[in-house]
C-alpha cells in the first residue's frame, strides 16, 4: 500500500491473483471492526507470510508494484 498516493494491491482469493484495489483496502483499514485484524509489517516479514495466505503465490516485487501504481495514476 502506498497511502501517500492512494494506491493499494490486495490478494483476491476468488481470482487467486494480486489486484489493484485501493478503495477496498481503505474500506478495510478504516473500518473500526478490523483494527485488531491487521498489523503493519516490513517487506521481509511480508515476503515470509504471504505464501501462507496466498497458497504459495509470492508478493509481487517492488518494481512490479510500482509499475501497477504508475499505470493506475494514468
Amino acid at each position: 500500500m502506498d497511502a501517500a498516493h492512494g494506491h493499494a494491491m490486495l490478494w483476491d482469493h476468488r481470482r487467486r491473483a494480486w489486484t489493484y484495489n485501493p478503495g477496498l483496502a481503505i474500506r478495510l483499514l478504516d473500518d473500526h471492526r478490523n483494527f485488531d485484524r491487521y498489523e503493519e509489517v516490513d517487506r521481509q516479514t511480508a515476503d515470509q507470510l504471504v505464501p501462507g495466505v496466498t497458497g504459495g503465490v509470492p508478493l509481487p516485487d517492488e518494481a512490479s508494484i510500482r509499475s501497477v501504481f504508475t499505470e493506475a495514476s494514468g
